[in-house]
């Protein structure tokens, strides 16, 4: 079995895909702690906190007061992130015809595919 060689939490990861999408929207800008938290659903301390977490392990650069954007590392995780999510969009909308909320189930599942199940779903 293929593994990640950082593990991230859930909501780490959802913090990184969040970036990804709003970075995807507007590549030159610094996310804002703001947009970040109203996009996650939390409050902008819960939103710093992260950010500085996740600075430490070298995803994000973190500039006070101001936002923070994905390192090259942190776009690399958020990408593969986001291509596991859509993987399972194509499987569940076409391969399995799923008629529920595809986007929600999605999500949910993203955080426990590995390497190998990721590899797989890319030659369906």
């Amino acid at each position: 079995m293929v593994k990640s060689s950082m593990n991230l939490s859930d909501f780490e990861e959802m913090y990184l895909k969040t970036m990804f999408e709003i970075h995807s929207q507007n590549p030159a800008a610094i996310v804002k702690t703001s947009m970040l938290a109203e996009s996650m659903g939390v409050s902008a301390a819960s939103t710093t906190e992260m950010i500085q977490r996740l600075s430490g392990r070298d995803l994000v650069t973190y500039i006070p007061y101001k936002g923070s954007r994905l390192t090259s590392e942190g776009f690399k995780h958020a990408s593969r992130i986001k291509r596991r999510e859509e993987l399972l969009k194509i499987l569940l909308s076409d391969v399995i015809r799923y008629e529920g909320d595809v986007d929600s189930v999605a999500c949910k599942i993203e955080h426990s595919i590995d390497m190998d199940l990721e590899l797989s779903l890319i030659h369906i």
